[in-house]
């Protein structure tokens, strides 16, 4: 290598710099002392090689024949400008490894987070979240306190016995406390804590990266754009327990399913592989697999609430007002729709939550009544009525085929009592009926509101009606007596059936049942005269 090669090389890699987007000068930037110190070095090393043609050493005697392809022989080219293009060549290796196996510390995050937030105050969201994405991990630990150097000077300031009626012990963290000096006496404490002035606070550090989430959590075009291009950006912002991760993970589920065709509407329509009794998660559907692979996950982010509640303001017209003109029209062609309508995969993110929940043996009925207030608002919205509709089809409108769908579901999770191994909490029975906390019995409580909302109705049509009595009297069937827990849950399901949710017009409700009943196969009556003989029972 020449003088003016090196020199060529230096303009180039300075050309090359200027250039460089904001974000990849900027990580540049970050590991500066280590690559300056190597730079320093090389180019010390090559200037002294190409301006004093230093010799290189000799080869030392001990390794033998290696010594051959070790020197460098003379010829046009002088051996220390040979070795001069060795050490550029190392230097390039070297830097291009120190840039990628360099990772940031806590004292760059406030250098990170004012990039950042430049980029985001100029829209430039795309280079913000390609800077931030790698270093979330961190900014999620600095803004807890968690990073060891965090961690270390905490353990000194707080180190030694506390009075337990103060401000700082209510104000500590709770957890087991190792090592912690409680026992020890004030006096010999003291030096302990001492220390924590040599030890670096990285007040800044949490400070910047606490502001950085916040900004993050609350932008809304951020929100936006993540939604539409970087959706599964929103799992590594939620993923990682940050104050305020359950309230952008409402906001971040509400504006996927507010866009039909996002990534949830994809993952949906192809996860409904069954595993025993929830749905297979593979590690392709990456924001099912991280809310539902562990349902503790879900139900920590409650996660069904973004979906619930958008789900609940569009059927009241609050989203979409031309969306009940969908609605109330032929749905002949619904099979074809289903996975872009809203209400649809919505309920199929409740099934494909509550079956895992089920499953894991995870407490709690995951909020699936939710599926109540959707049937309750389908049913007010209900008009069959309108020009070129076969009010005599099994399912008239679209609102018709969703009550059918969503009773399914909700007669499947009641089903799950018989799939669930005998010890799953989910079969134990509740000592109160109005508030079950176990997915079978709440799905029961759930599908009798159901079943009220559309007998009562006089908007939903009576085939409608009686197909949606037929597919539960179905489940009743198949809970068979066998003088042990089936039988039980067969009596616990009649009853709740009866009982219609607690808020009906019982008399109106009984009678129409009757109706209902008369009207289906005498087969299927057959096989529920408990149920038969239950509700003649109440009309009498």
């Amino acid at each position: 290598m020449t003088l003016d090669g090196f020199l060529t090389v230096l303009a180039l890699l300075a050309a090359i710099y200027a250039v460089l987007p904001a974000v990849q000068r900027f990580r540049l930037e970050l590991a500066w002392r280590a690559q300056g110190l190597l730079g320093i070095v090389a180019i010390v090393v090559i200037l002294a090689l190409e301006i004093y043609e230093v010799r290189p050493p000799a080869c030392p005697s001990m390794l033998g024949d290696m010594c051959r392809w070790l020197i460098l022989p003379d010829g046009e080219v002088g051996a220390s400008r040979k070795l001069a293009f060795l050490v550029a060549f190392a230097w390039l290796v070297l830097s291009v490894l120190v840039h990628n196996r360099w990772r940031p510390s806590l004292g760059t995050i406030p250098a990170i987070a004012q990039l950042a937030t430049e980029l985001l105050d100029e829209e430039q969201f795309g280079d913000a979240l390609k800077l931030l994405e790698p270093r979330m991990d961190l900014l999620a630990r600095a803004s807890r306190r968690q990073c060891w150097p965090q961690r270390l000077h905490d353990w000194l300031e707080e180190f030694g016995p506390i009075d337990p009626d103060s401000f700082a012990a209510m104000a500590r963290r709770p957890g087991e406390r190792r090592f912690s000096g409680e026992s020890w006496p004030m006096w010999a404490a003291r030096p302990v804590r001492m220390l924590a002035r040599a030890a670096p606070e990285h007040r800044r550090a949490e400070v910047a990266a606490s502001d950085m989430l916040q900004i993050l959590f609350n932008s809304t075009r951020l929100l936006d754009y993540i939604a539409e291009r970087r959706p599964y950006f929103g799992i590594a912002l939620i993923g990682n327990g940050a104050f305020g991760a359950a309230d952008f993970c409402e906001r971040y589920l509400s504006r996927l399913i507010a866009t039909p065709g996002s990534a949830l509407y994809h993952e949906v329509a192809t996860n409904l592989t069954s595993e025993g009794v929830a749905f297979a998660l593979p590690a392709r559907n990456r924001l099912l697999h991280f809310l539902f692979a562990d349902a503790e996950c879900a139900s920590q982010l409650s996660a069904w609430k973004g979906v619930g509640n958008y789900v609940e303001r569009l059927l009241d017209g609050e989203e979409r007002p031309d969306y009940w003109k969908w609605l109330n029209g032929d749905q002949a062609w619904f099979d074809e729709e289903q996975f872009r309508d809203p209400v649809f995969v919505g309920m199929l993110f409740f099934d494909i939550m509550v079956r895992s929940a089920a499953q894991q043996g995870v407490r709690g009925h995951m909020w699936l009544y939710y599926l109540r207030h959707f049937a309750r608002s389908l049913e007010a919205g209900y008009d069959s009525s309108g020009e070129g509709i076969d009010r005599e089809k099994e399912f008239p409108v679209r609102a018709a085929r969703l009550l059918y769908e969503l009773t399914q579901i909700l007669c499947g999770w009641v089903e799950l009592f018989e799939q669930l191994p005998e010890d799953s909490i989910h079969r134990q029975f509740p000592q109160r009926r109005d508030s079950p906390g176990s997915i079978p019995h709440a799905a029961a409580i759930t599908l009798a509101d159901v079943l009220a909302t559309v007998a009562t109705s006089d908007r939903v049509d009576h085939g409608v009606a009686l197909t949606l009595q037929i597919v539960i009297l179905r489940v009743i069937r198949g809970f068979h007596e066998d003088g042990a827990e089936h039988s039980k849950m067969r009596a616990w399901l009649i009853e709740a059936l009866l009982d219609g949710g607690g808020s009906v017009d019982r008399k109106r409700y009984y009678n129409r049942l009757a109706d209902l009943f008369a009207d289906t196969d005498y087969m299927l009556r057959a096989e529920v005269e408990d149920y038969a003989a239950e509700l003649q029972k109440r009309l009498d």
